[in-house]
Order: structure tokens, then C-alpha cells, then sequence
């Protein structure tokens, strides 16, 4: 993270935590995030559930238990259950939480490559659209996630299967559609402002991170 904030230091606080729990209450733990991560944008949130959660994870061990036991054992109905309880946000909450590193990470693959070539220009529709292509990925990831959930509920594992294969689909279409468009149109942007730009992109949302997880630590706080 750019910047510390609200988000990081919880983020920050929970894994210390998380550490002292069993290994089968860690595994379990994470298993339990990741059905959250499909059921709500916001990871702040999400943060001061699994805070919740490792508080009880340490009291079921002082009484002998696991959290598995605590919780029921069933997995994705616990996650339904909490669901409606949950502010959804939008996908800004998730943009500004992804965004910040992986815009890092295009602005260097860019600036190496610069260098590697001496120079050097990239498509500048391809650059352009970068960040706005990888916002419909995590908006079609998050779609047939929870739509997978809900079919693994349902019908079982073979229909969640099935979404997922569907979901592969999309994501192959989603890569190739704009691959096509950049070919027709000419215009370049050298490496280095290609860098520059996914730069802005990593700093603004970081800022934006800051900015949005602290108003809702204001709202909701967790210490």
C-alpha cells in the first residue's frame, strides 16, 4: 500500500492476529474471506467481519472448539445468511482496492520495457483502456462468483462448475474483443508515457482508497 489508512491498519491488525489462531481455524478463516469477497465490494468491511470472526475463532479455542464447529459447517449458507446484512458498496470500493498495486505494477512492466527497447511506443487504445478493461474483469469475477454460489447452493457442484466454464468464456471474449479494436487504429504512445500514466492511475487510487476506507471507518469504526 502507497499510503496507510484506516483499511491497512485493520488489514494490518488482523493478519498479526490471525496468526496466533490453529492452522484449521487460519485455513478456515481464509475460506470464509473469500466467500465475502464475492458477496461485497467493500474490503473494509469485510476487514472488521474477519476481526469479528478471529475474536471468536480465540474464544472457541479457549473452550476447546473450532470456528468451523462455531459457525455450523456449512460454509455457503453461513455466507448467505450474513449477506443481507452486508453494504454491498459499489465497485469503487473494489477498484480502489486492486487498482493501486496492479497500476504499479502495469507502470513498471511499461517503464522495462521502455528501457529494454530503447524507447519505444505501445497502442494507445490498448493503454488507455487498460485500467477500464480490468474494471469489467473484476465486474464480471464478481457477477458469476456470487452467481456460482448460489448455484452451488441450489444444484451443487457440477452447475458451479458450469458457471465457472461460462465465466472462463467471458473473460477469453473480454481479452480478445479489444485486442481486435487496437489493431484498427494506429495511434502510439511512447513506454514512458504509458508508465507515467498507469502511475497517475496507482496514486489516484491510492488516494482514493484513503479518502473513501476512512470516511467508512468514521461511519463504522473497528477499534
Amino acid at each position: 500500500m502507497l499510503f496507510k489508512n484506516q483499511y491497512t491498519m485493520l488489514k494490518k491488525a488482523n493478519d498479526l492476529s490471525a496468526g496466533t489462531l490453529t492452522a484449521d481455524d487460519r485455513l478456515y478463516l481464509e475460506n470464509l474471506c473469500r466467500g465475502l469477497n464475492i458477496l461485497t465490494w467493500n474490503c473494509y468491511e469485510i476487514e472488521r467481519i474477519r476481526k469479528d470472526l478471529i475474536e471468536i475463532a480465540a474464544r472457541c479455542e479457549l473452550e476447546g472448539r473450532t470456528l468451523q464447529q462455531e459457525v455450523g459447517g456449512d460454509t455457503e449458507r453461513f455466507l448467505l445468511e450474513l449477506a443481507p446484512d452486508l453494504p454491498r458498496g459499489t465497485p469503487l470500493d473494489d477498484v480502489c482496492t486492486w487498482y493501486p498495486f496492479w497500476m504499479l505494477v502495469e507502470a513498471v512492466l511499461y517503464l522495462l520495457l521502455g528501457l529494454a527497447a530503447g524507447g519505444g511506443e505501445a497502442n494507445l487504445f490498448h493503454v488507455l483502456t487498460g485500467p477500464l478493461r480490468f474494471m469489467v474483469w473484476l465486474l464480471i469475477w464478481a457477477w458469476f462468483q456470487r452467481a456460482a454460489l448460489k448455484l452451488r447452493i441450489r444444484y451443487g457442484p457440477p452447475a458451479q462448475m458450469a458457471c465457472y466454464a461460462l465465466m472462463l468464456l467471458v473473460f477469453v471474449g473480454t481479452c480478445l474483443f479489444p485486442v481486435k479494436i487496437s489493431q484498427q487504429l494506429p495511434g502510439t504512445i511512447p513506454f514512458a508515457g504509458a508508465a507515467l500514466y498507469h502511475f497517475a492511475w496507482a496514486v489516484g487510487c491510492q488516494i482514493w482508497q484513503t479518502v473513501h476506507y476512512n470516511r467508512c471507518a468514521a461511519r463504522r469504526p473497528w477499534q
